[in-house]
């Protein structure tokens, strides 16, 4: 700092320093950024409980960096300009960081201190508003247009768009009914295809002697390999695995998630192979159909078999409800098991909030709702208030209830496994 009578600058204490020609040590030195407001005078007198080491990855690479014009480099993001918490973008393109913010801040500074100088400190106020006034407008929330939120991955230009972590930004929502034809194609090709795999299995006896030969070897090596039991075996093992983090909230060793984070792509949520729920509507629109369209299935599956009993009585005059009753039970027992895993995920993230320091002076934190970014996880927030009723019904239907009936079930055929007697229900 200048000291008058004297020919030379003087050093500031640590970790002090000074604008051009001030005759005060006022500022924070590169390398520390200064927390809070205070006259020069306070800050002189107790530097280090003003002036704080600049936080990891934040830019303080020149004098004068106060909190709220902290640099942020791209790629990373806050949740307001009164924390020290950076975050890094990992699914956004989108974070365009505050380092333009910070420089305004100390060209600002600059051209004030030059100001006051040459005419005198009436105007000062003037320019240092108008700088403020830059810098936060250049700061913005550190996303790139159309982007907001936490991480920048809220899509704030359009309702008709939605984030897509693919694309790692904002896109417009898909026609529904280009969606919507694509996933009923994709399903009227995997039943065709069992059908057809099915009839082949069932008739290839009839084809004579080639075809009973191979209907032998395929029952041997059913029989030797056990083909059943370990497809049961596979699909627990995605079950326990799919759900331990996001609904029972256990961390495994990433040694172990490292191969195992297939079975997120293996995900049997309607809502994702249909149609991006984020433009489905509210959360609770959501909620609804990733719970109820299971029970749709099993609806759809009694439908054709009452079709087919009342076909099969009026063409041949047989009665086959018995037959068809067992085999409804045993669909809504195969859609309940597979769904199971996802179904109780998408209930879970009614639930599921992230947090940020918003304050770092008072502490305060805001926490949003993962699966919907406009949400807020607060009691004074509607809609998250208004999921609550829903959560509780389908988590006493699925997670609870369903594990239950399977159990009873179990239970109810016990002797029948022990004795390994097959039954319509065994």
């Amino acid at each position: 700092a200048a000291s008058r009578g004297l020919s030379q600058c003087i050093p500031c204490p640590h970790p002090l320093s000074s604008e051009r020609g001030s005759a005060t040590c006022s500022v924070c030195k590169a390398g520390y950024y200064l927390q809070g407001s205070a006259d020069p005078a306070a800050i002189f007198e107790k530097p280090t409980d003003h002036c704080k080491p600049c936080p990891p990855r934040a830019d303080c690479s020149v004098p004068g960096t106060t909190l709220e014009a902290l640099g942020v480099p791209p790629g990373l993001w806050r949740a307001s300009n009164l924390t020290t918490e950076l975050h890094e973008c990992i699914a956004s393109d989108h974070c365009s960081g505050s380092v333009l913010a910070a420089e305004a801040e100390r060209s600002r500074r600059l051209s004030a201190s030059a100001f006051v100088l040459e005419y005198g400190s009436g105007s000062g106020d003037t320019l240092v508003s108008l700088g403020d006034t830059a810098a936060a407008e250049a700061h913005g929330e550190g996303c790139n247009v159309g982007h907001s939120g936490p991480r920048c991955e809220w899509c704030s230009k359009s309702e008709s768009q939605y984030f897509d972590r693919a694309q790692r930004g904002c896109t417009d929502c898909p026609a529904a009914s280009t969606r919507l034809g694509i996933f009923s194609g994709v399903l009227v090709a995997a039943a065709g295809t069992s059908i057809l795999f099915y009839l082949a299995l069932t008739r290839i006896a009839r084809c004579g002697r080639v075809g009973a030969r191979a209907t032998h070897r395929l029952a041997r090596i059913e029989s030797h390999v056990g083909l059943q039991p370990k497809l049961k075996i596979i699909v627990s093992f995605y079950q326990i695995g799919a759900t331990l983090g996001p609904v029972y909230g256990v961390r495994l060793h990433e040694d172990l998630t490292r191969w195992t984070n297939f079975m997120d792509s293996a995900s049997l949520d309607v809502l994702d192979l249909a149609y991006p729920d984020s433009c489905i509507g509210r959360m609770r629109t959501r909620l609804l159909i990733g719970a109820l369209w299971p029970l749709a299935l099993i609806l759809l599956g009694a439908a054709a078999l009452a079709c087919h009993t009342f076909a099969v009585r009026l063409f041949s005059s047989r009665d086959d409800f018995h037959a068809n009753l067992g085999r409804l039970l045993y669909w809504a027992i195969l859609v309940a098991y597979l769904v199971l895993p996802s179904i109780s995920r998408s209930i879970f993230k009614a639930k599921q909030c992230v947090s940020y320091d918003i304050n770092v002076f008072t502490g305060e934190r805001r926490s949003y709702l993962v699966a919907d970014l406009t949400v807020l996880c607060s009691a004074d927030d509607e809609e998250y208030s208004g999921l609550d009723a829903y959560f509780w019904a389908f988590f006493v239907l699925w997670p609870i209830l369903v594990p239950l009936a399977f159990l009873t079930l179990l239970l109810w055929i016990r002797s029948e496994v022990r004795a390994q007697r097959v039954t319509p229900l065994a």
